[in-house]
């Protein structure tokens, strides 16, 4: 305790240090805390239901490395019907939890539905708190229509009562009966309202790799026995779906988080090394004050031994003043992650797809916030404490603080601190040089079409009464009709998915090739209404767009894009070749300008000119509108000759003058789609961008600390030059010099260490080369610009030094 209160009167009388070292802690490990937030909630949490270790993910794993999860219908049956050592279930992917439209009363809303099969609640572990889950009568096509609630749509539909189980409520425009209530707060991994039976099959939907399959290992079965066994009993069915008799591709599981976190895993790992950087970057700081302090404190630290205090009393009095720091430092940081939380929450949700909701600092991350205060403490005070107690008596008594105590041997290491933190700054700032200029690439992409004045809305046809193509092409001529009459619109339209969306992907071949060069291994399909291409200003390049005279029972006609020809049909024109993709032969009778697009296949980047075909609304089958309504949510498309005012309501009541009981799940421009589109890689731009703006302040501290404290031991000599005619610049110069030189080396360190680490990046960047020569240099630049002011600055002291006061002095 008497040590303790030392610490505290000690630190008191130093404000300005403590203030700076506290501030620098806070900041540092404030952003830690924030960050492993993230983490603990996302990556290392385990999963909200009994014995998650049990649980997994049915993967196929390629010989070149990569890892597919999407499942066929046959896979998952043979996968279902042939395994022993786990019990399997499946959804329908990230397709199985888009909207559907629910009826209450005379009112209809929009809710999250996720299909799911029989047997799925039971493989997670969680049975519902009311009723049962699906049978597999329920489970099969044409079954019974049924439904499970979630905790909160049964609050706001039956207000809780036991007896909506049996109730029928209409989704999706048919009746469903109720079976089931999921406990509170029960999640399938997203937000949803109301779970319904997926019904998987080997055709349409199940014909392609539209299935997720999770499994619950049986107890006592081990990891490797139940891989090897899902890999033997699937092998036929993937052989038969990838062509490959070599088994280049296999069945295999992974533990359920590890593959549902996997498309984020590498961005918050590598955010998370940064912000592990920014402390280190702090710990190097407050180490460099320790160590410049430590020479002032050597008189003191000397009498104290001379007085007989030994080594280690002097030790243990310095580690907890550090320690001291470090608690004060971790409050303040603990503080400061949580407003962190709440301030960076929409930047979390788009870079993680994690709402603030859905984190908290708890006393889990509050534990882990200690021990990082803690560790910190040991890194930034035992070698400064260390050095500080290993004082020459003699030579620091007699001289009192002269220039000898502070030799070339005590310089060095904060020196080396100083290179290493400008090395890490560069890292850092190369890092989020290259996210930022990837981000600002995306964004100059061309469109492709005219984005002004337009919005766009879109509504759920997953419905019983739109299940012919004749119904649905009506309802898109009558409200389309509407719209345009308006007043203020210039045309309408509708699509299957907006641009920067993505689209249904689909294979196709040519007709007449030649075998083995007939074949078209993916494209991106969207079927339009006559005026899409007039509604958007997509530039028709050759050829023709679609008019009315394309409907049901006329020729089949087909429109591509640029990219589509350009990879597709390099050496011949498209417009007459003949080409069979998601339904009958069609011809070609157009090419259009290209859009920017999510391609879901191929390495296109989040964004990019994806090859692309149309086709038109009035020619499709009832069989593959039933299929892709259950994926998508068309989208109506509305361009006005001005402003957009109160366009969004006008919008609904022209659909509700058709159909009352359609409501729009949302509104938005082309340019919210186009934000939605990049908001993963925007949101890892600016936080990275943040994290590194923190080390740049920190590196200019130090640096400013180093060439302070130096320019403090330098008095004499300094005031010795000037005595003998130097001039104030060179004595600037002279004082600044060592400082500008560390910053020199470590930026070159820092260059080399960035260039090593950028191949993290190189899934994250796109339109710019993770070696891109104006972004090392723009932060090379950048750091040398600020090292050479924080070293400047300080060393313009010395213009105002008197040379006989500081010859006096010494």
């Amino acid at each position: 305790m008497r040590d303790a209160r030392y610490a505290i009167r000690i630190l008191i009388k130093s404000p300005v240090f403590t203030l700076t070292a506290v501030a620098t802690l806070a900041l540092c490990i404030g952003a830690n805390t924030a960050i492993y937030t993230v983490v603990d909630r996302v990556l290392l949490r385990p999963l909200p239901y009994p014995h998650p270790d049990r649980l997994a993910l049915v993967g196929t794993r390629f010989a070149r490395g990569d890892v597919e999860y999407g499942q066929t219908g046959a896979v998952f049956e043979r996968i279902r019907d042939g395994v022993t050592s786990m019990q399997v279930a499946t959804t329908s992917g990230s397709f199985g939890s888009i909207g559907v439209n629910m009826v209450v009363g005379n009112h209809a809303e929009y809710v999250k539905q996720q299909r799911v099969s029989a047997g799925f609640f039971s493989v997670l572990g969680v049975p519902p708190a009311l009723g049962r889950e699906f049978t597999a009568d329920e489970d099969r096509p044409n079954g019974p229509s049924a439904a499970i609630l979630s905790h909160a749509l049964w609050m706001t539909l039956f207000d809780g009562a036991p007896a909506a189980i049996g109730q029928s409520i209409t989704l999706r425009g048919e009746a469903h009966t109720v079976v089931g209530v999921m406990p509170d707060g029960f999640t399938s991994g997203a937000p949803i309202d109301v779970w319904t039976p997926v019904r998987p099959c080997r055709t349409c939907e199940g014909g392609g790799q539209n299935y997720e399959v999770i499994a619950r290992l049986a107890p006592g079965v081990r990891w490797a026995g139940a891989d090897g066994e899902i890999a033997s009993v699937a092998q036929s069915a993937v052989d038969d779906l990838y062509h490959a008799p070599n088994h280049s591709a296999r069945e295999h599981i992974v533990p359920l988080q590890q593959g549902r976190t996997s498309p984020v895993r590498q961005r918050i790992l590598i955010l998370w090394g940064a912000v592990a950087a920014v402390l280190l970057i702090g710990c190097v700081n407050i180490a460099g004050l320790l160590m410049a302090r430590g020479v002032t404190r050597a008189p003191e630290i000397a009498t104290r031994m001379a007085l007989g205090g030994g080594r280690a009393v002097i030790l243990r009095q310095l580690l907890i003043e550090s320690a001291l720091l470090a608690a004060i430092g971790g409050a303040a940081g603990a503080a400061l992650g949580y407003a962190g939380v709440r301030l960076f929450a929409s930047l979390l949700r788009d870079a993680f797809a994690v709402s603030a909701s859905g984190m908290s600092v708890d006393a889990r991350v509050l534990a882990i916030t200690a021990v990082a205060a803690l560790a910190t403490s040991i890194a930034f005070g035992l070698v400064p404490a260390l050095q500080a107690s290993r004082v020459d008596l003699r030579a620091t008594l007699v001289e009192s603080g002269g220039a000898s105590i502070a030799g070339a041997a005590r310089r060095w290491p904060r020196r080396a601190l100083v290179v290493a933190e400008v090395a890490i700054g560069i890292v850092l700032l190369v890092g989020a040089g290259l996210l930022l200029r990837s981000f600002d690439a995306l964004m100059r992409l061309r469109p492709g079409f005219d984005t002004t004045h337009v919005m766009t809305a879109t509504l759920s046809l997953q419905d019983a009464r739109y299940q012919t193509a004749e119904r649905v092409a009506r309802l898109f001529q009558e409200t389309i009709d509407r719209m345009r009459a308006m007043p203020g619109v210039d045309s309408a339209a509708a699509a299957l998915t907006l641009p920067f969306e993505r689209a249904l992907n689909v294979g196709g071949r040519w007709v007449g090739a030649p075998q083995g060069a007939d074949r078209i291994p993916v494209v991106n399909m969207t079927y339009v209404t006559p005026a899409y291409f007039e509604t958007l200003r997509i530039p028709i390049v050759r050829g023709r767009a679609f008019s009315n005279a394309d409907r049901a029972g006329g020729a089949p006609v087909i429109v591509v894009n640029q990219a589509f020809a350009a990879r597709y049909s390099p050496a011949e024109d498209p417009i007459g070749r003949e080409i069979v993709a998601g339904g009958p032969p069609r011809t070609i009778v157009g090419v259009v300008g290209d859009i920017q697009q999510k391609a879901a296949w191929g390495d296109f980047g989040p964004v990019a000119a994806v090859p692309a075909t149309y086709v038109p609304v009035a020619q499709q089958s009832t069989e593959m509108f039933r299929t892709v309504h259950a994926w998508f949510s068309p989208s109506w498309f509305v361009r006005t000759r001005g402003p957009q005012g109160a366009i969004a309501a006008e919008m609904q009541r022209a659909v509700e003058a058709i159909d009352p009981l359609l409501p729009f799940a949302k509104f938005r421009t082309i340019d919210d789609a186009r934000g939605e589109a990049v908001a993963a890689e925007r949101a890892q731009a600016l936080l990275l961008a943040a994290l590194a703006g923190l080390a740049l302040l920190l590196v200019a501290i130090g640096l400013y600390g180093l060439v302070a404290n130096g320019v403090a031991e330098r008095t004499r000599e300094l005031g010795v030059r000037i005595a003998l005619g130097a001039s104030p610049r060179q004595a600037v110069a002279a004082a600044a010099a060592p400082g500008i030189g560390l910053a020199l080396l470590g930026v070159a360190i820092g260059l080399a260490a960035a260039r090593a680490s950028a191949t993290a990046l190189r899934h994250l960047v796109w339109g710019v080369s993770i070696a891109d020569p104006a972004t090392f240099a723009l932060a090379a630049g950048v750091v040398l610009l600020v090292s050479v002011v924080a070293a400047v600055v300080p060393a313009l002291r010395i213009v105002r030094l008197n040379p006989v006061s500081a010859l006096r002095s010494t």
